[in-house]
């Protein structure tokens, strides 16, 4: 029988959980330092893509669409495009800078693509935020949060998508 790490079982809730693993914790070293072992053991136990990046670590697959992903990104591209407008480099901001939760909330309401959002789980706000502050997305502190390193997969997937839309309206 193969031994795992004393941490194994918090490596496993927390991924099956749908939370990130992020630097520097140490059950992402944990899993970096075995990565072989935990792609297999959970493609393999749960059907899972472990996928790992220089910063976080997280499960996949290509059979479950999470609406919530969803819900996340077009909130993240309608704040990007609000902060454009109000003179920000957005990722900067992003990437950067503490967000006041109602501000930010107020500004999204105020946008002219709320009526997007407005379909989502982000129209409960307080409830979203603290959503994604537990996958470890978001850190939230009292009445402010701050995007994590694994906001980098949600532009790397924006950008995907943009990208194929392009190529859709360039073969046309």
């Amino acid at each position: 029988m193969k031994s795992y790490p004393s941490d194994h079982k918090e490596i496993v809730t927390q991924l099956l959980d749908g939370r990130f693993i992020i630097y520097p914790n140490s059950l992402f070293a944990t899993i970096q330092q075995q990565e072989e072992d935990y792609i297999e053991f959970f493609r393999e136990s749960h059907g899972f893509e472990l996928s790992m990046d220089a910063e976080f670590a997280y499960l996949s697959s290509n059979e479950i669409t999470k609406k919530r992903t969803r819900d996340l990104t077009l909130f993240l591209a309608i704040l990007c495009r609000e902060l454009d407008y109000s003179g920000k480099n957005f990722r900067d901001a992003i990437e950067l800078s503490s967000f006041d939760i109602a501000e930010t909330e107020q500004l999204l309401k105020q946008s002219s693509k709320w009526e997007i959002l407005e379909k989502t789980s982000v129209k409960d706000f307080e409830i979203f935020i603290n959503v994604w502050h537990k996958k470890n997305v978001l850190k939230r502190t009292g009445n402010q949060f701050k995007f994590t390193k694994a906001v980098k997969l949600f532009f790397e997937f924006a950008v995907n998508v943009a990208n194929a839309k392009l190529k859709e309206q360039q073969s046309q």
